[in-house]
């Protein structure tokens, strides 16, 4: 038996609060960036510590405890801490790599 793939029609919620965000991105004054030393050095500061490391740290205690129930979690859990540590280590030492890929 044949079946179609039907596209879920998206949320008109979820739509109004994409539209939302992107205004405000937009909108939304630029802080002074005089003291940085590379061009989005604050972002990526304000990514890792506020964005990355919470986000990881709640994935991987939500695999961990999934683990607990099911068993077959656990490479998951290995995979989202490794995943998570790599990405905290690029975005900490962001501008030591990048300067080291200018040099060549």
């Amino acid at each position: 038996m044949l079946r179609r793939h039907i596209r879920p029609t998206p949320d008109p919620v979820a739509l109004v609060a994409v539209v939302a965000l992107v205004v405000f991105l937009v909108v939304a004054p630029v802080p002074a960036l005089a003291q940085a030393s590379m061009p989005g050095q604050q972002l990526l500061l304000f990514a890792r510590n506020y964005i990355i490391a919470p986000i990881a740290l709640f994935a991987i205690v939500i695999t961990g405890v999934a683990a607990f129930i099911r068993p077959e979690m656990i490479k998951a859990t290995g995979y989202v801490a490794i995943i998570a540590v790599i990405l905290y280590f690029l975005l900490a030492n962001a501008d030591r790599i990048l300067q080291v890929m200018r040099a060549g």
